[in-house]
């Protein structure tokens, strides 16, 4: 039996056609040679002069082979046993096969039909009508075929995301009485496999998750949808609870080609069928980026409160123009203070929307959103912009000038011409470079390789650069001794650990090692009187937070500047 894998060869663009090959089973010498003499000008002619020959030749040359012209009427194996035993194997059942007889017997005929001949000529032969059913049978089949390819995947064989979307569509309507599920599938850091492994075995990985995936869900579609991605449609009754999909997706991740394979997946049970099949999987893909930073969680479920989410994330993205226009964004300033004398000495600008009602937008609700949508490079530019201006109009007053620190998201970072357009604000608003610091998170400096430069042209211009959120992430000790940073801000996260006796040292030990680099330190977070003693006993230098003070609007932090 010819194996599901073994596909048939077609032409590849470009290249010539050789004859194509055709097998004439008839038992009649005769027939046989007037059927060859005639074809063998436009086609190579195999014969066989009955059925068993005739499989054994089909067998062999399958691949090559474009039609079957079978007489009913043979020795040792007739017409009809030769379609019955053609079906038992699923790739030369896909031989299409002309039966020629000279009865008139529709019964024949229906029989015929019913074991899957595509077309029959009569008795005697009309090579007209032979020529004319030969090709619209051939020109037919190689059309599916070539249609067949383009639907699937080169590599895994299953549909590509177009084919998925159209035969999605055609199932859903025809199966509306079911109950649908979807379920995704995200390779994490397929990039990483590919680099650490190779080519070769990513591939693997594709086509395994492809197999298991198809035999897993028998009754539906499986597609490859993205390069590292995968859906599933499926329907009728089916357990997909998180104990169950725990245990399938254990599975999975036991049999892969390479260890400790993690594939976030994202379910979306008993679908809304009159969607769009797009929507339906953007859903599942929903799931997914809700659990997209949790490494414990690598299952999610499409739910009402995740559509609601999402709806009003949109609401956030299409507002953010007319919100930067009628600038309903503002800077809030929290006070860094002086942890000996506890006089306010720089502050930190942090970003607030305010709507129109006096309300307010959670910072939590549109920052990682613009992160994500890359909207955050606009915005980190009007908040710098706003302190810039806020400095000069202290400028202009005479009032008491101090450094206030602008964040710059890691999306900012990698985007070309920032440092030009921040240096250009700076001289247009006429402020020294020096009361604007620039502060960068200690995750988005990972990559010091990339931001080397960055960092040395802003430092270059005049700013001065504060390393954000130190030990809240992967702390990385060659980023302090590479980039030009001359402020060190220590995690809340890590100031909240300072009254146990480990938490104490660590905060110690990189107070010794910063001040070592010559930096100054900043605690952020800090909340009791006891935290302010034991930092001011370590030797930390500022101290930021709502023990002294709450991220405060423009008049109330101009009214703290002056009575300080």
């Amino acid at each position: 039996m010819i194996k599901d894998s073994d596909n048939v060869k077609l032409l590849e663009p470009g290249k010539t056609p050789a004859k194509r090959k055709i097998l004439v089973v008839e038992d009649n010498e005769l027939n046989r040679e007037i059927l060859s003499s005639f074809l063998e000008e436009r086609f190579e002619v195999l014969l066989a002069e009955n059925g068993e020959e005739g499989l054994k030749i089909l067998r062999e040359y399958y691949r090559e082979l474009s039609v079957v012209l079978l007489d009913i009427c043979m020795p040792v194996c007739d017409g009809f046993e030769f379609l019955r035993r053609r079906n038992t194997d699923k790739v030369l059942s896909t031989i299409p096969v002309i039966v020629m007889t000279g009865s008139n017997s529709k019964d024949a005929e229906i029989q015929c039909l019913d074991l899957g001949a595509v077309d029959f000529i009569p008795k005697p032969y009309n090579f007209k009508i032979v020529m004319g059913r030969i090709n619209s049978v051939i020109k037919l089949r190689e059309s599916v075929l070539t249609l067949t390819a383009v639907e699937h995947d080169e590599l895994t064989g299953i549909y590509t995301r177009q084919a998925f979307f159209y035969h999605a569509k055609v199932l859903l309507k025809a199966k509306a009485e079911e109950k649908f599920h979807l379920v995704v599938a995200d390779i994490r850091d397929f990039k990483l496999i590919n680099s650490s492994y190779g080519d070769k075995i990513g591939d693997q990985v594709l086509c395994y998750l492809a197999r298991t995936y198809a035999k897993m869900m028998p009754h539906g579609l499986i597609s490859r949808y993205g390069s590292d991605q995968f859906v599933c449609l499926a329907y009728g009754d089916m357990d997909l609870s998180l104990d169950i999909m725990k245990r399938v997706t254990e599975e999975i991740a036991e049999n892969a080609p390479i260890p400790n394979l993690m594939v976030k997946y994202g379910i979306y049970e008993d679908i809304d069928i009159s969607l769009p099949v797009s929507v339906i999987c953007d859903r599942g893909f929903m799931a997914i980026r809700s659990i997209r930073d949790n490494y414990e969680n690598s299952i999610a479920y499409y739910t009402k409160e995740l559509n609601q989410k999402q709806m009003f994330d949109r609401k956030l993205e299409n507002r953010f123009d007319s919100a930067i226009r009628d600038k309903e964004f503002a800077a809030y300033f929290q006070p860094k203070y002086d942890a000996k004398t506890e006089k306010i000495v720089g502050a930190e600008s942090l970003v607030r929307w305010i709507n129109p009602d006096g309300s307010m937008v959670m910072p939590g609700d549109f920052i990682p959103l613009y992160e994500r949508d890359g909207l955050i490079v606009k915005l980190d530019e009007y908040i710098f912009r706003y302190v810039c201006e806020f400095q000069r109009e202290l400028i202009e007053k005479g009032q008491k000038l101090v450094p206030i620190s602008v964040n710059l998201s890691r999306v900012s970072i990698h985007h070309t011409g920032v440092v030009d357009r921040y240096v250009d604000i700076v001289k247009e608003t006429g402020i020294p470079f020096s009361c604007v610091p620039i502060e960068l998170t200690e995750t988005a400096t990972l990559n010091n390789v990339k931001i080397r430069d960055f960092t040395e042209r802003l430092v270059n211009a005049g700013f001065a650069l504060h390393m954000d959120d130190f030990g809240s992430g992967y702390s990385s000790l060659i980023t302090l001794s590479e980039l030009p940073f001359n402020t060190l801000k220590i995690d809340k996260s890590l100031i909240d650990c300072i009254g146990q006796d480990k938490g104490r040292m660590i905060v110690q030990q990189i107070t010794i090692l910063a001040h070592g680099l010559g930096m100054n330190v900043i605690a952020e977070g800090v909340e009791s009187a006891d935290q302010v003693e034991l930092l001011r006993e370590m030797g930390c230098d500022d101290i930021q937070g709502f023990y002294y003070s709450r991220p405060s609007p423009r008049a109330e932090f101009v009214q703290k500047l002056c009575e300080a």
